[in-house]
Protein backbone atom coordinates (compact mmCIF):
# COMPACT_ATOMS: atom_id res chain seq x y z
CA UNK A 1 0.00 0.00 0.00
CA UNK A 2 1.78 3.18 -1.16
CA UNK A 3 0.26 5.55 1.05
CA UNK A 4 0.78 6.10 4.81
CA UNK A 5 -2.32 4.81 6.57
CA UNK A 6 -1.01 4.83 10.18
CA UNK A 7 0.33 8.64 9.99
CA UNK A 8 -2.79 10.00 8.46
CA UNK A 9 -4.75 8.48 11.69
CA UNK A 10 -2.54 9.03 14.22
CA UNK A 11 -1.78 12.99 12.33
CA UNK A 12 -6.10 13.33 12.78
CA UNK A 13 -5.98 12.05 16.14
CA UNK A 14 -3.38 14.03 17.74
CA UNK A 15 -4.81 17.54 16.48
CA UNK A 16 -7.36 17.90 19.18
CA UNK A 17 -7.84 21.81 17.93
CA UNK A 18 -9.49 20.37 14.77
CA UNK A 19 -12.13 18.43 13.69
CA UNK A 20 -10.55 15.15 13.54
CA UNK A 21 -13.28 13.40 11.17
CA UNK A 22 -12.99 16.47 8.99
CA UNK A 23 -9.49 15.79 8.82
CA UNK A 24 -9.10 12.19 8.35
CA UNK A 25 -11.54 12.48 5.63
CA UNK A 26 -9.13 15.20 3.58
CA UNK A 27 -6.10 13.07 4.19
CA UNK A 28 -7.74 9.86 2.69
CA UNK A 29 -9.06 11.90 -0.36
CA UNK A 30 -5.38 13.07 -0.87
CA UNK A 31 -4.01 9.80 -0.38
CA UNK A 32 -6.61 8.03 -2.56
CA UNK A 33 -6.29 10.22 -5.26
CA UNK A 34 -9.36 9.39 -7.98
CA UNK A 35 -11.38 7.33 -5.49
CA UNK A 36 -14.67 8.03 -4.32
CA UNK A 37 -14.21 8.59 0.05
CA UNK A 38 -17.64 8.02 1.75
CA UNK A 39 -18.33 8.78 5.46
CA UNK A 40 -21.04 7.28 7.65
CA UNK A 41 -21.55 7.04 11.71
CA UNK A 42 -24.15 4.62 11.13
CA UNK A 43 -23.72 2.14 13.98
CA UNK A 44 -25.14 -0.68 11.56
CA UNK A 45 -22.35 -0.52 9.20
CA UNK A 46 -20.79 -3.45 9.94
CA UNK A 47 -18.57 -4.91 7.24
CA UNK A 48 -17.22 -8.29 9.75
CA UNK A 49 -20.80 -8.92 10.26
CA UNK A 50 -21.97 -8.67 6.84
CA UNK A 51 -19.10 -11.19 5.47
CA UNK A 52 -20.88 -13.70 7.09
CA UNK A 53 -23.32 -13.65 4.85
CA UNK A 54 -20.95 -14.59 1.64
CA UNK A 55 -21.73 -11.38 0.02
CA UNK A 56 -18.45 -9.98 0.99
CA UNK A 57 -14.99 -10.91 2.19
CA UNK A 58 -13.33 -8.79 4.12
CA UNK A 59 -9.30 -8.82 5.42
CA UNK A 60 -7.27 -6.80 7.13
CA UNK A 61 -5.15 -4.55 4.85
CA UNK A 62 -1.60 -5.51 4.66
CA UNK A 63 1.51 -3.77 5.98
CA UNK A 64 -1.08 -0.93 7.67
CA UNK A 65 -1.51 -1.24 11.23
CA UNK A 66 -4.76 -2.37 12.99
CA UNK A 67 -5.95 -2.19 16.41
CA UNK A 68 -8.38 -4.31 17.80
CA UNK A 69 -9.63 -4.69 21.39
CA UNK A 70 -10.49 -8.05 23.28
CA UNK A 71 -12.24 -9.79 25.74
CA UNK A 72 -13.81 -12.56 27.12
CA UNK A 73 -17.34 -13.95 26.84
CA UNK A 74 -17.03 -17.29 29.32
CA UNK A 75 -15.97 -20.34 28.65
CA UNK A 76 -19.17 -21.31 26.09
CA UNK A 77 -18.60 -18.12 23.74
CA UNK A 78 -14.75 -17.64 24.53
CA UNK A 79 -13.17 -14.20 23.31
CA UNK A 80 -14.85 -11.37 21.32
CA UNK A 81 -12.89 -9.16 19.14
CA UNK A 82 -13.88 -5.33 17.80
CA UNK A 83 -11.90 -3.15 15.91
CA UNK A 84 -11.20 0.62 17.26
CA UNK A 85 -8.85 1.43 14.19
CA UNK A 86 -8.81 -1.29 11.20
CA UNK A 87 -8.08 -0.68 7.76
CA UNK A 88 -10.26 -3.54 6.13
CA UNK A 89 -9.50 -4.85 2.34
CA UNK A 90 -12.86 -6.14 0.59
CA UNK A 91 -14.18 -8.08 -2.10
CA UNK A 92 -17.67 -7.38 -2.99
CA UNK A 93 -19.44 -8.05 -6.31
CA UNK A 94 -16.35 -7.57 -8.27
CA UNK A 95 -15.12 -4.91 -6.75
CA UNK A 96 -12.22 -3.77 -4.40
CA UNK A 97 -13.20 -1.29 -1.85
CA UNK A 98 -11.04 -0.38 1.46
CA UNK A 99 -13.08 0.53 4.68
CA UNK A 100 -11.53 2.62 7.56
CA UNK A 101 -13.23 2.58 10.94
CA UNK A 102 -11.20 4.78 13.45
CA UNK A 103 -12.55 5.62 17.09
CA UNK A 104 -11.50 8.89 19.23
CA UNK A 105 -12.99 10.71 22.32
CA UNK A 106 -14.44 14.55 21.96
CA UNK A 107 -15.80 16.45 24.73
CA UNK A 108 -13.57 14.51 27.47
CA UNK A 109 -16.18 11.84 27.84
CA UNK A 110 -17.82 11.30 24.11
CA UNK A 111 -16.90 8.65 22.11
CA UNK A 112 -17.20 8.75 18.47
CA UNK A 113 -16.97 6.21 15.81
CA UNK A 114 -16.35 7.17 12.07
CA UNK A 115 -16.37 5.11 9.09
CA UNK A 116 -14.94 5.85 5.35
CA UNK A 117 -15.91 3.59 2.73
CA UNK A 118 -13.16 4.39 -0.40
CA UNK A 119 -14.72 2.85 -3.19
CA UNK A 120 -14.18 3.59 -7.59
CA UNK A 121 -17.15 5.83 -7.69
CA UNK A 122 -19.63 7.75 -5.41
CA UNK A 123 -22.35 5.17 -6.30
CA UNK A 124 -20.47 1.59 -6.01
CA UNK A 125 -19.83 3.15 -2.16
CA UNK A 126 -22.99 3.89 -1.24
CA UNK A 127 -24.26 0.76 -3.00
CA UNK A 128 -21.99 -1.05 -0.85
CA UNK A 129 -22.66 1.23 2.63
CA UNK A 130 -26.46 0.58 1.52
CA UNK A 131 -26.00 -3.39 0.86
CA UNK A 132 -24.11 -3.74 4.50
CA UNK A 133 -26.78 -1.40 6.26
CA UNK A 134 -29.93 -3.19 4.79
CA UNK A 135 -28.30 -6.46 5.81
CA UNK A 136 -27.37 -5.92 9.64
CA UNK A 137 -30.33 -4.00 10.39
CA UNK A 138 -32.03 -6.94 10.50
CA UNK A 139 -32.13 -8.93 13.51
CA UNK A 140 -30.83 -12.67 12.33
CA UNK A 141 -30.11 -15.14 15.43
CA UNK A 142 -30.16 -12.23 18.38
CA UNK A 143 -33.04 -9.78 19.44
CA UNK A 144 -32.32 -5.66 19.44
CA UNK A 145 -33.01 -4.47 22.90
CA UNK A 146 -33.04 -0.44 23.56
CA UNK A 147 -31.11 1.16 26.67
CA UNK A 148 -29.14 4.08 27.33
CA UNK A 149 -30.52 5.61 24.30
CA UNK A 150 -28.90 3.21 22.03
CA UNK A 151 -29.56 0.05 20.09
CA UNK A 152 -27.33 -3.21 20.93
CA UNK A 153 -28.06 -6.87 19.60
CA UNK A 154 -28.52 -9.87 22.31
CA UNK A 155 -27.58 -13.46 21.05
CA UNK A 156 -28.04 -14.19 24.98
CA UNK A 157 -32.04 -13.16 24.94
CA UNK A 158 -32.36 -14.66 21.51
CA UNK A 159 -31.70 -18.20 23.22
CA UNK A 160 -33.25 -17.74 26.06
CA UNK A 161 -36.60 -17.15 23.58
CA UNK A 162 -35.79 -19.63 21.17
CA UNK A 163 -36.06 -21.98 24.36
CA UNK A 164 -39.24 -20.63 25.68
CA UNK A 165 -42.44 -22.37 24.13
CA UNK A 166 -46.27 -22.55 25.62
CA UNK A 167 -46.11 -26.48 25.28
CA UNK A 168 -44.49 -25.96 29.19
CA UNK A 169 -46.23 -22.51 29.80
CA UNK A 170 -49.05 -23.55 32.90
CA UNK A 171 -51.70 -20.77 32.89
CA UNK A 172 -54.90 -20.68 34.77
CA UNK A 173 -58.14 -22.35 33.03
CA UNK A 174 -57.84 -21.62 29.43
CA UNK A 175 -56.24 -18.28 29.34
CA UNK A 176 -52.82 -19.75 26.92
CA UNK A 177 -55.18 -21.38 24.29
CA UNK A 178 -56.53 -17.65 24.26
CA UNK A 179 -53.22 -15.89 24.11
CA UNK A 180 -52.36 -18.39 21.17
CA UNK A 181 -55.60 -18.00 19.54
CA UNK A 182 -55.87 -14.51 19.33
CA UNK A 183 -52.18 -14.38 17.97
CA UNK A 184 -52.51 -17.18 15.47
CA UNK A 185 -55.75 -15.44 14.32
CA UNK A 186 -53.66 -12.09 14.04
CA UNK A 187 -51.04 -13.80 12.36
CA UNK A 188 -53.54 -14.97 9.43
CA UNK A 189 -55.56 -12.15 8.88
CA UNK A 190 -52.87 -9.40 7.42
CA UNK A 191 -54.85 -9.51 4.18
CA UNK A 192 -58.15 -8.73 5.46
CA UNK A 193 -56.92 -5.69 7.33
CA UNK A 194 -55.72 -4.57 4.16
CA UNK A 195 -59.15 -5.14 2.71
CA UNK A 196 -61.03 -2.87 4.87
CA UNK A 197 -58.65 -0.42 5.03
CA UNK A 198 -57.51 -0.92 8.41
CA UNK A 199 -53.57 -0.93 9.83
CA UNK A 200 -52.80 -4.47 10.71
CA UNK A 201 -51.44 -3.43 14.06
CA UNK A 202 -51.96 -4.97 17.53
CA UNK A 203 -51.76 -3.73 21.05
CA UNK A 204 -51.54 -6.46 24.07
CA UNK A 205 -50.85 -5.49 27.66
CA UNK A 206 -49.74 -8.80 29.65
CA UNK A 207 -51.13 -7.87 33.34
CA UNK A 208 -50.40 -9.53 36.93
CA UNK A 209 -48.54 -9.61 40.00
CA UNK A 210 -44.95 -11.10 39.39
CA UNK A 211 -44.42 -14.66 39.61
CA UNK A 212 -47.45 -16.03 37.74
CA UNK A 213 -45.69 -16.28 33.73
CA UNK A 214 -46.14 -13.00 32.30
CA UNK A 215 -42.71 -13.45 31.10
CA UNK A 216 -42.84 -17.14 30.26
CA UNK A 217 -45.63 -16.24 28.12
CA UNK A 218 -44.07 -13.07 26.49
CA UNK A 219 -41.21 -14.84 25.16
CA UNK A 220 -43.28 -18.37 24.11
CA UNK A 221 -45.30 -15.35 22.37
CA UNK A 222 -42.16 -13.60 20.56
CA UNK A 223 -41.23 -17.24 19.79
CA UNK A 224 -44.47 -18.02 18.28
CA UNK A 225 -45.02 -14.61 16.27
CA UNK A 226 -41.27 -15.34 14.35
CA UNK A 227 -41.01 -12.19 13.43
CA UNK A 228 -37.99 -9.56 14.29
CA UNK A 229 -38.00 -8.46 17.94
CA UNK A 230 -37.65 -5.15 19.26
CA UNK A 231 -36.92 -5.61 23.55
CA UNK A 232 -37.20 -1.75 25.31
CA UNK A 233 -35.53 -2.27 28.58
CA UNK A 234 -35.14 1.17 29.58
CA UNK A 235 -36.25 4.78 27.70
CA UNK A 236 -33.77 6.79 30.24
CA UNK A 237 -30.38 7.95 28.87
CA UNK A 238 -27.71 9.95 30.04
CA UNK A 239 -27.66 12.23 27.21
CA UNK A 240 -30.68 12.49 25.66
CA UNK A 241 -34.70 12.65 26.90
CA UNK A 242 -37.32 10.33 27.04
CA UNK A 243 -38.90 11.58 24.20
CA UNK A 244 -36.35 11.51 22.09
CA UNK A 245 -35.82 7.59 22.95
CA UNK A 246 -39.52 6.80 22.75
CA UNK A 247 -39.13 8.46 19.08
CA UNK A 248 -35.77 6.41 18.29
CA UNK A 249 -38.21 3.12 19.50
CA UNK A 250 -41.22 3.74 17.43
CA UNK A 251 -38.57 4.99 14.27
CA UNK A 252 -36.60 1.80 14.07
CA UNK A 253 -39.60 -0.32 14.92
CA UNK A 254 -41.12 1.29 11.17
CA UNK A 255 -38.45 0.09 9.69
CA UNK A 256 -38.64 -3.73 10.73
CA UNK A 257 -42.56 -4.59 10.03
CA UNK A 258 -43.78 -6.46 10.73
CA UNK A 259 -42.39 -6.59 13.96
CA UNK A 260 -42.86 -7.50 17.82
CA UNK A 261 -42.04 -4.19 19.95
CA UNK A 262 -41.80 -5.17 23.36
CA UNK A 263 -42.24 -2.69 26.60
CA UNK A 264 -41.39 -4.89 30.05
CA UNK A 265 -42.82 -3.62 32.84
CA UNK A 266 -44.33 -0.41 31.19
CA UNK A 267 -45.38 0.77 34.24
CA UNK A 268 -41.98 1.90 34.89
CA UNK A 269 -41.39 3.33 32.09
CA UNK A 270 -44.04 5.34 31.39
CA UNK A 271 -43.95 8.59 33.56
CA UNK A 272 -45.98 11.91 33.79
CA UNK A 273 -43.47 13.76 32.02
CA UNK A 274 -42.83 11.10 28.73
CA UNK A 275 -47.07 9.75 28.84
CA UNK A 276 -48.01 12.11 26.49
CA UNK A 277 -45.32 11.57 23.65
CA UNK A 278 -45.20 8.11 24.33
CA UNK A 279 -48.85 7.83 23.18
CA UNK A 280 -49.02 10.02 20.33
CA UNK A 281 -46.32 7.41 18.80
CA UNK A 282 -47.85 4.90 20.08
CA UNK A 283 -51.24 6.29 18.40
CA UNK A 284 -49.38 6.79 15.03
CA UNK A 285 -52.17 4.67 13.33
CA UNK A 286 -50.90 3.99 9.95
CA UNK A 287 -47.31 4.27 10.65
CA UNK A 288 -47.79 1.79 12.97
CA UNK A 289 -48.78 -0.53 10.28
CA UNK A 290 -47.37 -4.06 11.02
CA UNK A 291 -46.16 -3.02 14.40
CA UNK A 292 -47.23 -5.70 17.83
CA UNK A 293 -46.74 -4.06 20.71
CA UNK A 294 -46.30 -6.14 23.93
CA UNK A 295 -46.15 -4.94 27.45
CA UNK A 296 -45.85 -6.38 31.00
CA UNK A 297 -47.27 -4.58 34.29
CA UNK A 298 -47.01 -6.23 37.09
CA UNK A 299 -48.75 -3.16 38.70
CA UNK A 300 -51.54 -2.09 36.31
CA UNK A 301 -52.94 0.03 38.84
CA UNK A 302 -49.78 2.94 38.12
CA UNK A 303 -50.55 2.73 34.59
CA UNK A 304 -52.39 6.08 33.45
CA UNK A 305 -56.47 4.99 31.90
CA UNK A 306 -55.44 6.75 28.95
CA UNK A 307 -52.87 3.51 28.46
CA UNK A 308 -54.89 1.11 30.07
CA UNK A 309 -58.78 1.89 29.16
CA UNK A 310 -58.02 3.11 25.41
CA UNK A 311 -58.95 0.24 23.24
CA UNK A 312 -57.09 1.54 20.37
CA UNK A 313 -53.86 1.70 22.37
CA UNK A 314 -53.78 -1.87 24.08
CA UNK A 315 -56.89 -3.70 22.59
CA UNK A 316 -56.19 -6.42 23.97
CA UNK A 317 -55.52 -7.14 28.18
CA UNK A 318 -54.49 -10.30 30.06
CA UNK A 319 -54.44 -11.22 33.60
CA UNK A 320 -52.20 -13.11 35.38
CA UNK A 321 -53.76 -14.34 38.72
CA UNK A 322 -52.21 -16.56 41.49
CA UNK A 323 -52.45 -20.24 40.03
CA UNK A 324 -55.63 -22.18 41.31
CA UNK A 325 -54.92 -25.79 42.57
CA UNK A 326 -55.28 -27.19 39.16
CA UNK A 327 -52.39 -24.94 37.98
CA UNK A 328 -50.28 -25.37 40.75
CA UNK A 329 -50.52 -29.29 40.30
CA UNK A 330 -49.79 -29.38 37.01
CA UNK A 331 -46.72 -27.17 37.76
CA UNK A 332 -45.21 -29.54 40.59
CA UNK A 333 -46.44 -32.29 38.34
CA UNK A 334 -43.85 -30.50 35.77
CA UNK A 335 -41.27 -30.29 37.63
CA UNK A 336 -41.16 -33.41 39.53
CA UNK A 337 -41.21 -35.30 36.51
CA UNK A 338 -37.52 -33.63 35.88
CA UNK A 339 -36.27 -34.53 38.78
CA UNK A 340 -34.24 -38.10 38.63
CA UNK A 341 -36.46 -40.92 40.35
CA UNK A 342 -35.55 -41.37 43.71
CA UNK A 343 -35.86 -37.27 44.23
CA UNK A 344 -39.60 -37.51 42.63
CA UNK A 345 -42.24 -37.42 45.32
CA UNK A 346 -45.35 -39.37 45.20
CA UNK A 347 -48.53 -39.08 43.01
CA UNK A 348 -50.74 -38.33 46.04
CA UNK A 349 -47.72 -35.99 47.74
CA UNK A 350 -48.17 -33.77 44.71
CA UNK A 351 -51.09 -33.02 45.48
CA UNK A 352 -50.57 -32.70 48.99
CA UNK A 353 -48.19 -29.91 48.24
CA UNK A 354 -50.50 -28.35 45.86
CA UNK A 355 -53.33 -27.58 48.45
CA UNK A 356 -50.21 -26.42 50.97
CA UNK A 357 -49.38 -23.82 48.54
CA UNK A 358 -51.94 -21.92 48.34
CA UNK A 359 -51.13 -18.14 47.53
CA UNK A 360 -48.04 -19.01 45.91
CA UNK A 361 -47.17 -17.50 42.53
CA UNK A 362 -45.06 -20.09 40.13
CA UNK A 363 -42.22 -18.38 40.85
CA UNK A 364 -42.51 -19.58 44.58
CA UNK A 365 -43.52 -22.58 43.48
CA UNK A 366 -40.21 -22.89 41.65
CA UNK A 367 -38.15 -21.47 44.15
CA UNK A 368 -39.71 -23.98 46.95
CA UNK A 369 -39.03 -27.25 44.62
CA UNK A 370 -35.55 -25.87 43.31
CA UNK A 371 -34.42 -25.60 46.91
CA UNK A 372 -35.08 -28.66 48.27
CA UNK A 373 -33.92 -30.15 45.12
CA UNK A 374 -30.08 -28.78 45.85
CA UNK A 375 -30.94 -29.44 49.80
CA UNK A 376 -31.53 -32.95 48.72
CA UNK A 377 -28.37 -33.25 47.04
CA UNK A 378 -26.66 -33.38 49.62
CA UNK A 379 -27.65 -36.75 50.74
CA UNK A 380 -29.18 -37.87 47.64
CA UNK A 381 -31.79 -39.69 50.15
CA UNK A 382 -34.53 -41.95 48.31
CA UNK A 383 -37.83 -40.92 49.54
CA UNK A 384 -36.60 -38.10 52.14
CA UNK A 385 -37.60 -35.19 49.57
CA UNK A 386 -40.92 -34.77 51.09
CA UNK A 387 -39.23 -33.84 54.20
CA UNK A 388 -37.09 -31.49 52.89
CA UNK A 389 -39.75 -29.68 50.80
CA UNK A 390 -41.81 -29.01 53.93
CA UNK A 391 -38.91 -27.76 55.79
CA UNK A 392 -38.30 -25.33 52.43
CA UNK A 393 -42.16 -24.70 52.81
CA UNK A 394 -41.84 -22.94 56.11
CA UNK A 395 -39.08 -21.19 55.22
CA UNK A 396 -40.85 -19.58 52.02
CA UNK A 397 -44.29 -19.11 53.91
CA UNK A 398 -42.35 -16.67 56.77
CA UNK A 399 -40.33 -14.90 53.89
CA UNK A 400 -43.80 -14.00 52.07
CA UNK A 401 -45.43 -12.94 55.60
CA UNK A 402 -42.73 -10.46 55.86
CA UNK A 403 -42.18 -9.36 52.18
CA UNK A 404 -46.37 -8.29 52.55
CA UNK A 405 -45.12 -6.82 55.84
CA UNK A 406 -42.93 -4.77 53.65
CA UNK A 407 -44.86 -3.91 50.96
CA UNK A 408 -48.01 -2.58 53.43
CA UNK A 409 -45.42 -0.34 55.55
CA UNK A 410 -44.19 0.82 51.98
CA UNK A 411 -47.91 2.06 51.50
CA UNK A 412 -49.12 3.38 53.99
CA UNK A 413 -45.41 5.76 54.36
CA UNK A 414 -46.50 6.29 50.56
CA UNK A 415 -50.23 6.85 51.43
CA UNK A 416 -48.77 9.26 54.24
CA UNK A 417 -46.87 10.97 51.82
CA UNK A 418 -49.14 12.07 49.51
CA UNK A 419 -51.35 13.26 52.21
CA UNK A 420 -49.01 15.42 53.61
CA UNK A 421 -47.87 17.21 49.60
CA UNK A 422 -51.91 17.15 48.67
CA UNK A 423 -52.54 20.62 48.16
CA UNK A 424 -54.89 22.27 50.41
CA UNK A 425 -58.35 23.89 49.87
Amino acid sequence: MAFHGDRLVDDALSNSNSATAFRIGRGLASAFRGKAVLETREGEFDPWLYASSGDCTVEPLPKVHSQFSTGWAGPAKGAWTRPETSWLAIRWRGHSIVVLRASWTEARWDRVTSRWVIADSQATARAFFLAVTEWCHVPRREILTFNGGCWSKSDELYEEIARSSFDDLILAGDLKAQIRGDFERFLASRAEYARYGVPWKRGVLFLGPPGNGKTHCLRATIQFLGVPCLYVQSLQSRYETDDSNILKVFKHARTLTPCCLVFEDLDAMITLANRSFFLNQLDGFAENAGILTLATSNHPERLDPAILNRPSRFDRKYHFELPGPEERLDYIRLWNGKFERPMRISKKEERQLASETDGFSFAYIKELLISAMVRWMASREPGGMRAIVDEQLAVLREHMRSEADATKSRERIDGMLTHVRAPTA
